[in-house]
């Protein structure tokens, strides 16, 4: 519980800067919408510390609501709230396992954009904190709920990377493609065992962006 709250103050006083940075120079703000294709899997290493490459991925979706500022240098400041389904599949001593995982997300994150015209080229870096809404691991036609057994952690953080190229449809209106990368840095095993498994996941996101000026 009190990493928890060490992680939660760490991400308002990351807000806290961001928003004093992009009014002290704030050239254009932008409320955004956008949907993914989550294409999730788990990064595995057992209790010596060898990676397992057994895992597949799992095919799911992801969507958030997110404010961005571009400043006067390029520089963008971004942060967004969302909703995202992870997992993965397994298929070990002929039975088949399968993760389905849904957690909301809070990213706040910076990077910079370079115009050309009408297009606008960027990368941005946004840590993220995401809490476990509900979490289901089928083996074989069996499920059970290992949110409520405590079997996973119910916290997630880590950093997402996103190179994008937004057209500038409008005065008003922007639509944009992201390629982001998702890498997890919290551990979801519990307990004592010296195994880690994390998130890890590719996402193609479409979306579009309206104006405030």
């Amino acid at each position: 519980m009190k990493t928890l709250k060490i992680k939660i103050s760490t991400l308002l006083l990351s807000a806290g800067l961001l928003f004093v940075a992009s009014n002290s120079a704030a050239q254009t703000g932008a409320v955004s919408i956008d949907a993914s294709q989550v294409i999730s899997n788990f990064k595995f290493t057992d209790s010596e510390g060898n990676a397992q490459k057994e895992y597949s991925p799992r095919f799911t979706s992801a969507y958030s609501l997110g404010y961005r500022h571009t400043l006067d240098n390029g520089v963008i400041i971004r942060g967004a709230l969302g909703m995202r389904n992870a997992g993965a599949t397994l298929i070990y001593d002929e039975s088949n396992y399968s993760w389905n995982l849904q957690y909301m997300d809070i990213k706040l994150g910076a990077g910079y954009a370079y115009s050309l015209s009408k297009f606008d080229v960027y990368l941005t870096v946004s840590p993220y904190y995401a809490f476990l809404l509900k979490a289901n691991q089928r083996l074989n036609n069996e499920d059970f709920d290992i949110k409520s057994s405590g079997a996973i952690n119910k916290a997630d953080y880590g950093v997402i990377f996103s190179p994008g190229i937004a057209l500038n449809v409008s005065d008003f209106m922007s639509a944009y493609v992201e390629l982001s990368y998702l890498m997890g840095l919290g551990n979801l095993e519990t307990g004592e065992t010296g195994q880690k498994a994390t998130n890890v996941a590719i996402l193609p996101t479409l979306g579009v962006a309206f104006n405030i000026k």
